[in-house]
């Protein structure tokens, strides 16, 4: 670490043993004179005057000069002024002034001190092992570049300046080391300090100023260490890292040698001040790691931050204010990471994301941008959480191309468009979040289906939330309040979920869906809607289960011409009037209720309802055409299901435990329904058995199962593996995840061959990563998806326990056992059965006699095989058939034990 304080200037010890003057009362009439007559150890002074020679020292001495009377002044005929080789010497007020485009100065070896001394027409040059050191010395008015270190040199510079330089100010190579306390870098042509290859470098309590090029440009291999700096007036970057070009082709092992310190060029930036740089403040590129602390950047060029192919940027405790575009930037395979930083009045995006880039921003304010505070395009993902963004003409987050946010806590307001937009192909998870003094609370134009929970809408000019034609986002336990139009607007043919949620003192009306929308409404509370509390629009259709509408200014619901709404357990409570049908509307209705209502039409069942004036109540706006999504359907009955569960063969375990939990979630459903809190009930489940044993049938039927109870809205099966769920590289594994949960929403998500993501040994496999996306979304949907775990039963337990949440969220176990030889016969027959083949006695004899074969049984006993058993009888039979001129109807059907094969390898 840089010293807090620089060491003194070395003190002169003695008298001096040699005087040198140009004329009068010294000894020697040159400083070489002086050096070839000194030993080691002595002290030489120089008298006032003009020196024309080229210094050679080759021996510990001290060269004092005698100040007090006038100007010493080297001037060297050719070549450097002052050479040194001295294993320690001492160089204390000489001017030194060197043939333009050489060096003033050099050494190669050994401890050279020099002390406020002045340099110029030539620069300072360090190398080989030399360890010069340099007290409040100046370097100015030099060609090519102010001081230059390189091979193996150690350079030091205490409270000096470098100024006036036609190039860069400091230059620094190979394996280098340089370090900076006090020192002033001002006007070079060039950049200030320009370090490459394997240096190392710390500077503290530098300025570096008025550059024509990079503040500090620090590139390939360079560790670097900026404290307490001060850089401004740069005509480029303040500070620039240049890794080694990034080789991210997609693979892990191409991110891991990205990341490798031999690759790596690594800077800190702590307590610093950056202004008026006439590009990015700092930026890093390839593969270059920038960390920022505690420091401030005001009226930049360009962005505050930049990070661009790979580079890493983390900044902590900042403040970027004024930047002349957008302040925090990531492009390219760039990762962000932000904590309680501060971005104000940037002249673009307070946050701008692209291509594959990825950003973590925790606790920060993004205030007062021109355009969207947060703008996310391409792949890039983000995840903000705790953050405010306040106070832009535009969008507060804007998600668009296939980028994807995660956002948790915090608060959005004053946006003069929406809150939160989420477009194109972009996707969304947002948790615990206020929006507040926007034009639209959410708007959602995406076919992802993003999700909202916990989220407080209110004071909005338009709706608390849009969503466009065929979009189809989940809302749950979300607040919706004095927004000027309706609570929540469905556009043409979109199909959203909302859950647990409140419409409170709108304009318009509580929840409108329009045309073709397909909502699916699980308890809705809308209190003192400006007119409908649910307005459906014609051809609307969906699930609407527990509305609670109150002080509606028109009638309570709603329901256009072909509307087939299904409703159920609705309440409309102090309204004129509950219920408004246009002509050709269908709805059901089911366990509905009133209070309070003057004029009452609702059923409380489907007895037909009796019709108003058509279109007597609605409001919405036009909505414009869109894309299609997929739709809700009806759910089978629990009954029907059971049966076809039970009819399946073996299995006996397996049935039992599903009839056990669907009594168990019935008992659930009648004791919310009486008001009674449920009791613990996780629906995850652990499916372990070998692979063919009517996993994936089971776990189709009971999310089906779960829908027809109500606790599943779709109960459709989603299944992956471990391909579906783990990406190739760093940052790409959580989206899959993510994209593979939210398409088993209102459904089933069936991992099989789970263990798969934890392989033995691996500890660092992305497949951890997916485990802990998993576990997290499954506490976040918990009432929305059920996951099922499938696998060896040896393996599962390993995979339960590589990640303490799975454990607490996986507590039932459904084991699938190899089915027996006479189940083996009974799928066959099945099958036969199906197919329009028959079995005779003689024929399932036989397969009996086949399957409790070692050949057959022992080697797999599980469905599959008897499928594949039923195949090649049926390719038998058509082979035997073949050749029987005319066959009858039973010969084309009878399977015969001669059909049944000698030796069947057994499939997985």
């Amino acid at each position: 670490m840089v010293a807090t304080t620089p060491p003194r200037p070395p003190q002169v010890k003695g008298r001096a043993t040699q005087r040198v003057a140009s004329k009068g009362w010294g000894s020697h009439r040159t400083i070489t004179a002086a050096l070839r007559a000194a030993s080691a150890g002595e002290v030489i002074s120089v008298g006032p005057g003009v020196y024309h020679e080229s210094v050679l020292i080759d021996r510990d001495v001290s060269i004092i000069a005698d100040s007090e009377h006038g100007t010493v002044e080297v001037v060297s005929p050719g070549g450097p002024a002052l050479v040194s080789r001295a294993a320690q010497a001492v160089v204390h007020g000489l001017t030194l002034r060197a043939t333009p485009g050489s060096a003033a100065v050099h050494t190669s070896a050994g401890e050279l001190a020099m002390v406020n001394c002045d340099i110029s027409a030539g620069w300072f040059e360090a190398e080989g092992w030399a360890k010069p050191t340099l007290h409040g010395t100046r370097v100015h008015a030099t060609s090519g570049m102010g001081v230059r270190v390189h091979g193996n040199a150690q350079l030091n510079l205490f409270n000096c300046t470098v100024e006036e330089i036609d190039g860069d100010g400091v230059v620094a190579g190979q394996s280098a080391r340089v370090t900076m306390h006090g020192t002033t870098i001002v006007r070079p042509t060039g950049s200030g300090v320009v370090l490459a290859e394997q240096v190392t470098a710390e500077l503290e309590k530098c300025t570096v100023a008025h550059t024509g090029g990079v503040g500090v440009h620090a590139q390939e291999q360079v560790r670097m260490w900026i404290r307490e700096g001060r850089f401004n007036d740069t005509t480029g970057d303040a500070v620039r890292l240049v890794g080694q070009p990034y080789e991210g082709d997609g693979s892990a092992a191409a991110d891991a040698r990205s990341d490798s310190d031999a690759d790596r060029c690594v800077a800190e930036v702590t307590d610093t001040a950056i202004a008026r740089s006439g590009a990015h403040g700092v930026s890093a590129y390839g593969a270059a790691r920038l960390t920022v602390r505690t420091s401030k950047f005001d009226a930049v060029a360009r962005s505050g931050g930049y990070a661009d192919s790979g580079a890493r940027l983390t900044m902590s405790d900042c403040e970027v204010t004024g930047s002349g575009s957008t302040g925090l930037v990531a492009r390219g395979t760039a990762r962000l990471d932000v904590a309680a930083c501060a971005v104000g009045r940037s002249g673009a995006n307070a946050l701008f994301l692209d291509g594959d880039s990825a950003a973590v921003v925790r606790e920060c304010t993004l205030k007062a941008s021109t355009y969207s505070a947060v703008h996310m395009a391409g792949n890039a993902s983000a995840e903000l959480d705790r953050c405010t963004v306040t106070g832009t003409p535009q969008h507060g987050v804007r998600v668009t191309g296939r980028a994807m946010l995660r956002m948790s806590g915090g608060r959005i307001e004053r946006a003069e468009m929406n809150g939160i937009q989420v477009e194109e192909d972009g996707d969304a998870t947002v948790a615990h979040v206020a929006i507040e003094s926007v034009a639209v609370g959410i708007r959602v134009e995406t076919s992802h289906r993003p999700l909202f929970v916990d989220c407080a809408v209110t004071k909005t000019s338009q709706a608390g939330m849009e969503v466009a034609s065929e979009a189809g986002p989940t809302v749950r336990d979300s607040r919706f309040s004095d927004s000027e139009g309706a609570g929540i607007f469905l556009d043409r043919d979109s199909a959203a979920t909302i859950e647990d949620s409140t419409v409170l003192d709108v304009g318009g009306s509580g929840l409108v869906a329009w045309t073709g929308a397909r909502p699916i409404v699980r308890t809705l509370r809308i209190e003192r809607p400006g007119k409908n509390g649910v307005y459906l629009n014609a051809d609307s259709r969906g699930f609407l289960d527990d509305l609670y509408i109150s002080a509606a200014e028109f009638p309570a619901l709603y329901i256009g011409k072909g509307a087939t709404p299904r409703i159920r357990r609705a309440h409309v409570d102090s309204s004129e009037r509950d219920l408004n049908l246009a002509d050709g509307a269908e709805p059901t209705f089911a366990d509905c209720t009133v209070s309070n209502v003057r004029n009452s039409s609702m059923p409380a069942s489907n007895a037909p309802a009796v019709r108003a004036v058509a279109g007597g109540g609605g409001a919405g706006p036009a909505a414009p055409d869109g894309q299609k999504t997929e739709g809700v359907t009806e759910a089978l009955d629990i009954g029907a299901l059971l049966h076809r569960l039970d009819d399946l063969v073996g299995l006996a375990g397996v049935k039992n435990d599903v009839s056990t939990l669907v009594k168990l979630m019935q008992m659930v459903k009648r004791r919310q329904e009486m008001g009674l809190s449920p009791p613990p009930l996780s629906r995850h489940l652990v499916f372990a058995g070998n692979p063919g044993t009517g996993k994936t049938t089971v776990a189709r039927l009971y999310g089906q199962i779960l829908n027809a109870l109500g606790m599943l809205s779709r109960g459709h099966l989603v299944e992956v593996d471990r391909g579906q769920l783990v990406g190739e590289y760093v940052g790409h594994t959580a989206p899959k995840t993510q994209a593979a949960f939210k398409k088993a929403m209102g459904g089933v998500l069936f991992i099989d061959e789970a263990y798969a993501l934890v392989p033995e040994g691996q500890s660092n496999d992305f497949g951890q990563e997916a485990i802990s996306t998993l576990v997290k979304l499954m506490e976040d949907h918990r009432d929305q998806v059920v996951v099922i775990v499938a696998g060896y039963p040896g393996s599962m337990g390993r995979f339960i326990a590589a990640n303490p949440g799975l454990s607490s969220r996986f507590n039932r176990t459904l084991t699938f056992v190899d089915y027996l030889p006479a189940e083996l016969v009974e799928i066959v027959s099945h099958q036969a059965g199906e197919h329009e083949y028959t079995l005779p006695e003689d024929t399932v004899s036989a397969l009996a006699e086949y399957f409790e074969s070692s050949e057959g049984a022992n080697r797999s006993g599980n469905g599959r095989f008897a499928r594949q058993v039923f195949q090649e009888m049926t390719e038998r039979h058509a082979f035997r058939i073949a050749e029987v001129d005319n066959p009858t109807k039973e010969q084309l059907s009878a399977l015969l034990p001669v059909d049944v094969p000698v030796r069947v390898g057994v499939g997985d």
